[in-house]
């Protein structure tokens, strides 16, 4: 039973915005672009995943949590998919790599090689998954629950895989990962059905969102070297508009809008800070009158502290 469906990260929006509000210019703009290209295509990888576990029918109680994070020991961790067992916990890592892969032993190493015969090492995916395993398993003792923890790493593409070695964590496509986990062999049932339920509901609540935030300061970026204005969001230039009363025009497209400025705002925290002052909110929407940004700033989407000169803004959520 699936209990926790998979969001869009909170990253992948940031840089999305961090990436249009930077000139093709700008020193970082090309690192940015491909760590954007990174994370957009490891939740594509991710999401296919979750398209193939939704085949996943079995005779015995299980439970499925896709992009859990959990802290442990002052450590965040996420894992990409949990499979809950009477007899077992399961950490899914998804890796979206197209190119053909190549597992080394003596030390463990893992190449991409491309079309052209390149060939490039990825950080160890059996590594990331036994960090996981370890903060898990810590977890797990500290709520006093006893649970084998194993892992499993799967691939996004139909990749050509040549192993020298069989690995310590078996090693799917995704494709195949719904058949490992209908034909899981269960040696003894530590958790009955209520117990996994419970499991389930426990991690939930420990579930804490990522939050990377601010990302010009992460990517030693100067909100200065930024993009400022309202920016539209149906032009391709990404141009910034103007409030004309109580429109917001694009100049460009033509594209109106009544509350395009609620993006703006949900941008600044994503990219510049943690708290909101009107002449930040000028500054960075390209408003001229404080008036009209005191009267903006009353947004749904904002938390008011202070009065008059003292006054910031957080977001409610």
């Amino acid at each position: 039973m699936l209990y926790k469906q998979r969001t869009k990260p909170k990253q992948l929006e940031g840089l999305q915005s961090l990436a249009r509000r930077l000139t093709p210019a700008h020193e970082k703009y090309r690192f940015i672009q491909e760590e954007l290209y990174k994370i957009l295509a490891g939740h594509g990888g991710e999401l296919e995943y979750d398209r193939c576990m939704k085949e996943v029918h079995t005779d015995f109680p299980h439970a499925i949590l896709h992009d859990l994070s959990l802290s442990q020991n002052g450590v965040q961790f996420q894992i990409d998919s949990l499979f809950i067992a009477p007899d077992r916990i399961i950490i899914t890592e998804v890796k979206n790599i197209a190119d053909k892969i190549i597992i080394k032993a003596n030390p463990t190493q893992f190449l991409k090689e491309s079309q052209t015969g390149s060939r490039n090492v990825f950080r160890n995916p059996i590594a990331e998954v036994e960090r996981k395993i370890h903060f898990l398993n810590s977890w797990l003792r500290a709520k006093d629950i006893h649970l084998p923890v194993t892992g499993l790493i799967t691939f996004a593409h139909n990749n050509e895989i040549l192993i020298e070695e069989p690995p310590t964590i078996p090693i799917l496509t995704n494709y195949e990962a719904p058949a490992f986990f209908r034909e899981l062999p269960i040696e003894s049932t530590i958790l009955a059905k209520s117990d996994i339920q419970k499991l389930a509901h426990v991690l939930l609540t420990d579930h804490q969102d990522y939050n990377p935030f601010p990302l010009a300061a992460r990517y030693g970026i100067h909100p200065n070297e930024l993009k400022n204005g309202v920016l539209c969001d149906n032009c391709p230039n990404e141009q910034a508009i103007v409030r004309e009363k109580d429109l917001w025009n694009c100049p460009i497209c033509g594209n109106k809008s009544r509350e395009p400025y609620e993006q703006a705002i949900k941008e600044y925290f994503m990219l510049i800070g943690k708290q909101l002052t009107n002449r930040e909110f000028c500054r960075f929407t390209g408003l001229t009158c404080r008036h009209t940004a005191k009267r903006l700033l009353s947004s749904p989407l904002l938390r008011k502290e202070g009065t008059r000169k003292s006054t910031k803004y957080t977001l409610t959520t």
